[in-house]
């Protein structure tokens, strides 16, 4: 299965970034142009990785180099709801060292508007 990509634009200014599929190489580059985009013009970001069911290292890549963006402009991603599989990968990978993962939305926006 591929990846799609929605995102919407909350009120209070946290961009939620819903990806769906697998995030394996030609996911990534699938989304890369989009993220990057998302990542270059938001200060707030939640990555709903709750429906990704595969995540590969260039998926990781595609996620940090975001992140990367993100806080060269003063902001802050946080990952939402990884399968356990899928926060496995990230946490053995150090993901969760740069990108903070929550498990509710209400926690993630209270870490961006915080």
């Amino acid at each position: 299965m591929a990846i799609d990509l929605k995102y919407d634009t909350l009120a209070n200014g946290v961009t939620v970034v819903n990806l769906t599929g697998t995030m394996d190489a030609l996911g990534a580059q699938a989304i890369d142009l989009r993220f990057n985009a998302i990542s270059g013009s938001q200060t707030k970001i939640v990555v709903n990785l709750e429906n990704v069911d595969y995540l590969s290292s260039m998926g990781i890549r595609t996620i940090i180099m975001g992140a990367k963006v993100v806080q060269r402009n003063n902001g802050k991603m946080v990952i939402l709801k990884p399968s356990s599989d899928v926060e496995k990968v990230l946490t053995e990978s150090g993901v969760d060292t740069l990108i903070p993962i929550l498990q509710e939305m209400d926690a993630a926006e209270a870490l961006l508007l915080g």
